[in-house]
Order: C-alpha cells, then structure tokens, then sequence
C-alpha cells in the first residue's frame, strides 16, 4: 500500500488503544468502553483495508516489513501476511468489537477489562501476522497473558483454579515451545520462518538439527524438537490430553472472554500448526498424522459424554459456555487432521481407471 507499514499500523493501534483505555479514571466507565469500541472499530477498518488491498491471485506473502532488530541472534522484525494469514487478522477484527458488545455492561473496573481486551488483539495480530520466531513469541505470550487475568479477575466462583490451570498447561507449552527453536536456532543460526521452511524443504534442516544432537541423540534430535514444538501449540488447540484446562476455563470465564477463547484463541493453535510445524517439520508431521485421529475420536467422545452425562447445576449462562466447550473441541483437531491428509494426498499422484 504504497510503502506505507500497514501492518505495523494495525498492531500498533489495539497497543496504543490499550494504554488510553487503561488510564481512564474508575468514574468514567462510559469513556472506557467508547474508547475501546472505537479502537476495536478502527483496527475492523484498518484490516479491511489490508483485505481490500490483497492480491488472492499471488502465492507471495505481501504487505512485508523487514528491519534489522538483532542481527547477532538472527533476529528481524519481519511480518506479512498471506491468505492464511489475513483469514486470521480479519477474523480477529471482526470478533473482538463482538466480544466488547458483549461485555458492555460490565461495571467491575470496566477500564481495566476493555483494556486487556485490546492488548489480547493485539497480541493475536502480531502472532498471525509476525515471521520470525523472536518477534512472533513475544506477541504468542501477549495473546496469552491477558486471557488470564480476564478468567481470574471476572470469572466465576472458581475462576482462581480456572486461571490457574489455564496459566500452568499454557506456560508449560510456552517454555517447551521456547526450548524448541532455542535449538533449532543453536543448530541452524536462523529464526525465520521462510528460511526454515526452506531448509526443511531441501533436507539441510534434518541434517542440521541430527549434527546438534551428536553423540547421543543424534537420528532422535529432529523429533525430540518437533515434540517439543508440537506441545506449545497442542495446548493452545488443544489436542487430548492436553484438553482439560479448557472446560473449566470455559465455564468459569466471563461470556464475552469465553468467546475470545473460543473464537480466536484456540486457532493460535491451529495457525502453529500450519504456519510452522507443517512447513518446518513435514517428515514429523507425517510421522504423527495416524496417531491424532484417535486424539481427535477420544476428545469429541469425551465432549459429548460431558455434555450429555454433566449434573451439575450451574446457571444457564455457564451451561451455554460448556456448550460451546463441547462443540468447539472436535473441530480444531478436524482442521489440522483435514489439512495433513490434504497435503499427503497432494504428494500421491493421481491414479486412473
């Protein structure tokens, strides 16, 4: 868009946003709500723009930015954004103006809620729109960081063990991940995502990461990492087992934070998969496709025995949270099953007659 760092723009904006709403005075909660609203508003228009602005015909990532931040560590601050990428930002542009609606008549330090609100935006647009990997963890964890003082400070009357369990399978995920790339950073000195991909592609990624190991670990190095990687981000879907942080976070969490949760926070999960493992670790992944379709089966059994066999006698509003626990489990693992075996199925050629 003429030069102009559109995407920089639309991160900046929830940011700045945030800061403005947080320092209006507990008095003013109309102010609070407006201002943010307004901000959601804008960052709508900002990514309809980058929307109207797309080429669909070209497989490049356009809009990029690219600066030098830290070129010892290999570090740049890089982002773009393509199809999946903007599917992405446009969803999170049109879901949290909804989630404020939602959450308008909260009268508990209002300011502080619309606040957290704009800061979990704009870590979901950096995390979506970030390529490399120092850059994207620093807004991963922004997106996470503000999702648990929304369960802990409006939740119900277990938000405390609710927030808790939240932060430790998120956290533990997190450091795993974070682990994860430290190695594939000390084996390769990259941490971009394009250039990964490409050393994945030509074999010189596996070779690398089998000489880390050395002595050792040396064949099992590749997949200990993958492993590794795989956590962060089956937390965040989340795949079985790593699914019983979120019933409870579900119901216990306020209505508009559950659908935050729901609707955009689980697809960090599944934006992993297909932004980074898929492209990083092919042979992996290939390796692990027979083994998440029973995950999948058990996590939308275990759902509907939930929901069907549950006796407890909450209000309805946290049964409809449940619900849409329930119904909202089975579909991230169809996402990332769906897109495996279409690309396996890519790679076999096409038989006739």
């Amino acid at each position: 868009m003429n030069g102009l760092p559109i995407i920089t723009i639309l991160t900046l904006v929830p940011l700045v946003g945030a800061a403005i709403v947080a320092g209006v005075g507990q008095e003013n909660k109309r102010l609070a709500r407006s201002l943010a609203f307004g901000v959601s508003l804008l960052s709508l228009g900002i990514a309809l723009a980058l929307w109207k602005s797309f080429d669909a015909t070209s497989g490049v990532m356009q809009f990029e930015e690219r600066h030098a931040w830290i070129p010892a560590l290999g570090v740049d601050y890089r982002v773009a954004v393509d199809g999946l990428g903007l599917l992405m930002v446009l969803l999170t542009a049109i879901v949290v103006p909804m989630a404020l609606m939602a959450a308008w008549n909260t009268s508990d330090r209002p300011q502080i809620y619309f606040s957290l609100v704009l800061f979990l935006q704009a870590g979901l647009f950096g995390t979506f729109t970030a390529l490399n990997f120092f850059h994207w963890f620093i807004f991963w964890e922004l997106g996470l960081i503000p999702a648990f003082f929304l369960i802990r400070l409006w939740g119900g009357p277990q938000r405390a063990a609710a927030a808790t369990q939240f932060f430790i399978y998120t956290m533990v995920g997190s450091v795993t991940l974070l682990l994860a790339f430290l190695a594939i950073f000390l084996a390769t000195g990259k941490m971009d995502f394009t250039e990964l991909a490409d050393m994945a592609r030509d074999g010189s990624l596996t070779t690398a990461l089998c000489l880390f190991g050395q002595v050792f670990f040396a064949q099992a190095m590749p997949r200990i990492i993958f492993l590794g990687a795989l956590l962060g981000f089956a937390v965040k879907v989340p795949l079985m087992p790593f699914h019983t942080w979120l019933p409870t976070a579900y119901s216990e969490a306020p209505s508009a934070t559950t659908m935050l949760l729901t609707g955009l926070m689980s697809k960090m999960g599944v934006y992993g998969f297909l932004r980074i493992l898929l492209p990083i670790f092919p042979e992996q992944m290939q390796w692990l496709r027979t083994r998440l379709l029973p995950a999948r089966r058990v996590r939308g059994d275990d759902g509907q025995r939930q929901c069907c066999c549950s006796r407890d006698s909450k209000s309805r509003r946290a049964q409809r949270r449940t619900l849409a626990d329930v119904q909202s489990r089975p579909h991230s693992g169809d996402v990332v099953l769906v897109r495996q075996s279409h690309r396996e199925t890519q790679r076999r050629p096409a038989r006739l007659g």
